[in-house]
This record gives C-alpha cells, structure tokens and sequence, in this order.
C-alpha cells in the first residue's frame, strides 16, 4: 500500500472511531445558539386595594444560549443549559387590558436536566426526553407610571418584587449528527412555575407562568 492509500485510510479509520463513539459513555457536547422563553400565563387578581380583576400578563424574550451535555452512559445523560438574563415585560390584563406595559423583569432559569437518550450511541439522529430542575432567578424588577397609577395614584412610584422559586421541567428534544464534528440540537421544555409579586404599597398577585422554552443550537462534541 502506498502512502496515499495508507493516510486515506488512517482518515477513514479515524472518522468509523469518532462516529462509534461519537455520543457514548465519558463524551461531551457544547453548544451554542438561541432560547425563546414565552410564558403560558394564568393571572390571579391583585389584592386588594386595586381595580376589580386587576390581573398581569408576560412577554416573551429570546437571548443567546448554550450548554454542555455529559453522557453518563450511551443513553443516559446531563445536561446544562446557559444564556444570557431573559428580560420580560409585564403587562396590565383583565380590569388593565390595555393598559400597557406596568413593568419588567430579569430572569435566569438554572437548570440541570437528567435525559434518556435513544438510538445507538453512533446513531444520526438522537431523540431525548429529559425532566429537570429550575430553579427560576427574578432580579432588577422596574415599576411603570401605569403601576404606580394603577397602584398608588398621587403616590411615590411603586416598586416591585418576583418570588424566585423552584420548579420542575420536563423536556423533548433531539441531536441529528451534521458531520464527525458538529451536532445540531434542538429542544423543546414547559417549567411547571407558579409564583408572587409583591408592590410596594402592599398588593400581591399570584400568576402561574409555565413558560415554554424552545432552544436551537449548534453543538461540538469531544
């Protein structure tokens, strides 16, 4: 054999091992790419004093994300997920449809997911499910003069607070194998989250979020 043959042949050898063991056991993926978090919104009505069916609604918000995966085993597999601070909007409904924008919010939803993985571990195309726990980080809320109006009208501006909290996260998703390199990874999750804000003239409303989030990417494995 020649020594053109011998290195094509080294490459294609190469190539067999990293496919074989492209997604098995001790291997990691990082990826980078974009989430959007829409949040799936059932207000309560503000306490009282307030308008009758004072209630609240949230934007959505799309940032740059990422992530790391272990495989823990051919199957079985932790996932990290990364972005940068999520801001939403919030927004008068019910008695304040209309009323515009009373405010925003910072977000940071740390997650770590377990995943069941399925196909072989040099399959192209992997689907997963996953279930993880959030642990969803509010911070730097601002009031609008449509909350102070609605809240404290006359008054000094109303600030805000968003209980952070604990939640859980299933997820589907799926990594279709581009080349021996790059991964394409796409995922689909819905944080099960209820949770407070408290104004600072006293009022609370209680709003289950369950935000839907969706993440594209595109991974390196090594």
């Amino acid at each position: 054999m020649n020594t053109r043959l011998k290195i094509i042949a080294a490459a294609v050898l190469l190539v067999a091992h990293w496919q074989v063991h492209a997604q098995s056991a001790g291997t990691r993926l990082v990826r980078f790419g974009v989430t959007q978090i829409s949040p799936q919104v059932t207000s309560g009505v503000m306490s009282a004093p307030s308008f009758t069916n004072t209630q609240t609604d949230v934007g959505k918000d799309t940032q740059f994300s990422g992530g790391i995966t272990y495989m823990y085993t051919d199957n079985m597999s932790f996932d990290i997920p990364v972005a940068l601070p999520f801001t939403h909007k919030l927004y008068g409904a019910g008695a304040l449809a209309g009323a515009g924008q009373l405010g925003s919010v910072k977000a940071l939803p740390f997650t770590v997911f377990g995943q069941y993985r399925f196909n072989q571990a040099n399959s192209t195309f992997r689907p997963y499910l996953g279930l993880g726990i959030t642990y969803a980080y509010f911070f730097d809320e601002k009031g609008s003069s449509a909350l102070t109006a609605t809240t404290n009208p006359g008054g000094s501006p109303t600030s805000l607070h968003v209980e952070s909290k604990l939640a859980l996260t299933p997820q589907i998703g799926f990594t279709y194998v581009l080349n021996e390199k790059w991964v394409l990874d796409t995922s689909l999750s819905k944080t099960l989250l209820k949770n407070r804000t408290s104004f600072s003239t006293g009022q609370t409303i209680d709003t289950t979020l369950d935000p839907i989030s969706f993440s594209l990417g595109i991974g390196m494995r090594f």
